[in-house]
């Protein structure tokens, strides 16, 4: 690893930077999420929901890491079989932020997913990945992606499991070039989802086991 990037669990006094890397990975997706009533920002929301504990981007659940002590990426990754809990959990804790109308209507947009399945309870999420835009191509992502692998192996999984939307090349050739492959293709045909490009693939990685002590 390089000697000036660390990677370290977040803790709530990362709440800014953090709700910053994950906006960065969902774009304008965020903004139609959570930045559509009035008197909230997709900013704000993040960070309401990263402070608390429980839901899909709580601060436990999160990887930050740091190049000479300055946040510098995000790592916020699970074992798919709690996503269902955290899904749950993500709901109640809107509706303390928004109240009930404004919790109905959001989720009646999560109905333009359509079928997509982000995972499966045998396989370790990686549910958001950001790098700061002045930080890529130091091998930031690469390193965050490792530590997935990592805690995925400690969670007693053998599977790293992702979604990344259509046209976002780049990611996809890291993912491909770290052992990931697509398992399924899912059109979303809305100009929000996926940043408007139609849609995302699934991928997995198989990831070998340790070898036996002794």
């Amino acid at each position: 690893m390089n000697a000036s990037i660390s990677i370290r669990p977040a803790v709530p006094a990362d709440s800014d930077n953090v709700a910053r890397l994950i906006y960065l990975s969902m774009g304008i997706e965020a903004d139609w999420l959570f930045g559509q009533e009035k008197g909230h920002s997709a900013h704000q929301v993040l960070t309401r929901l990263f402070l608390q504990r429980g839901n899909r981007i709580s601060y436990p659940l999160s990887s930050l890491a740091e190049q000479n002590g300055k946040a510098a990426g995000l790592l916020l990754a699970y074992p798919g079989s709690k996503l269902s809990r955290f899904n749950w959990m993500t709901g109640w804790h809107l509706l303390g932020v928004f109240g009930l109308a404004a919790t109905i209507r959001l989720a009646r947009r999560q109905s333009a997913y359509g079928e997509l399945k982000e995972t499966e309870g045998d396989e370790f999420y990686i549910s958001n990945l950001g790098v700061f835009p002045d930080l890529q191509g130091k091998g930031i992502g690469t390193m965050l992606m490792k530590r997935a692998e990592e805690m995925a192996r400690k969670a007693g999984l053998l599977k790293c499991s992702l979604i990344v939307t259509f046209g976002h090349e780049n990611a996809r050739r890291l993912y491909e070039h770290l052992g990931y492959k697509v398992i399924r293709s899912y059109i979303c045909d809305h100009p929000q989802i996926a940043g408007g490009s139609g849609g995302y693939h699934r991928m997995i990685k198989t990831l070998a086991p340790l070898p036996e002590p002794g």
